[in-house]
């Protein structure tokens, strides 16, 4: 891959330009890759040392693609190839989580009071001792079990190559269907994250577990990316603490609205006759 060099040089003229010769790039099993299709991926404002890297890695990218396809053609039937049911699956899932997006995006109605905040944090009175805490970044997606979004979110949440298009398409993918967490840039107590997820950060300091996890308890799957970890010497029920309670306090109400508005519209569009469920028969 080394010998495209030759033509890389050529893209220092083409980035800073805004007249672009759109030659091909690449050719593999019929199918060509435009100098246009690239650029047009490149970074925001990148050096040039890091845009003919990008460039380079990019088209290695597309020729093993197109190879690894040729191939998965020639070796599956006509049926194996047939990817359609899933599709259609995968499409009325995105719309419908799009939905949900759009009806739940109201914050008032996900206000957490004192007393939620209170009983969450079993607040009696304000500790001003400090003491050592365990600190997490982590990233969660709670999935009921079985799931028809396992995989796909799975293969997304795990995905180490492009972590900022995989939290992209996890966005989308979740919505509020399910519950979820995906910011990567704010620390929690671990005691709060314990009372939340099946797991303890002590039994995985003792057994040596990996940072990604995927654990099935009472009818769900959770899927949890362990992204950092430390120790930090902070007072209890000070303001940061109230903040992370009330961020994990308002994702459950979300999830609760969505379960119990997809209950109440089923039921009246039953009411109404929109919705016919016919008693079972023997056959």
């Amino acid at each position: 891959m080394r010998k495209l060099l030759s033509f890389f040089l050529i893209i220092t003229l083409v980035i800073g330009c805004k007249k672009i010769n759109n030659a091909v790039v690449a050719e593999a099993f019929h199918k060509k890759l435009y100098l246009l299709d690239v650029v047009e991926k490149i970074p925001f404002s990148p050096s040039k040392e890091d845009s003919l890297l990008f460039i380079e890695q990019y088209v290695e990218d597309w020729i093993l693609r197109q190879t690894l396809l040729a191939q998965a053609k020639q070796g599956l039937s006509q049926n194996e190839q047939d990817f359609s049911f899933q599709i259609k699956l995968y499409e009325e899932q995105l719309l419908i989580n799009a939905y949900f997006q759009k009806i739940s995006n109201n914050e008032p109605l996900f206000e957490v009071s004192r007393k939620e905040l209170a009983d969450f944090l079993n607040e009696t009175k304000t500790d001003d001792t400090p003491e050592y805490r365990d600190m997490v970044k982590l990233n969660y997606v709670k999935l009921s079990n079985p799931s028809k979004l396992y995989k796909k979110i799975k293969d997304l949440f795990f995905d180490e190559n492009d972590r900022a298009k995989s939290l992209a398409q996890l966005e989308l993918l979740c919505a509020d269907t399910i519950e979820y967490y995906l910011d990567s840039d704010h620390w929690f107590y671990a005691d709060f994250i314990e009372k939340e997820l099946p797991f303890s950060f002590s039994d995985l300091e003792k057994k040596g577990t990996q940072n990604k996890l995927d654990i099935v308890e009472n009818g769900s799957r959770y899927l949890i990316l362990i992204l950092d970890k430390k120790q930090q010497l902070q007072q209890k029920n000070v303001f940061e603490d109230r903040k992370m309670a009330q961020s994990l306090l308002q994702q459950q109400k979300r999830a609760a609205f969505i379960a119990n508005y997809q209950d109440s519209i089923v039921r009246k569009a039953v009411r109404e006759k929109k919705v016919v469920i016919y008693p079972m028969i023997d056959l």
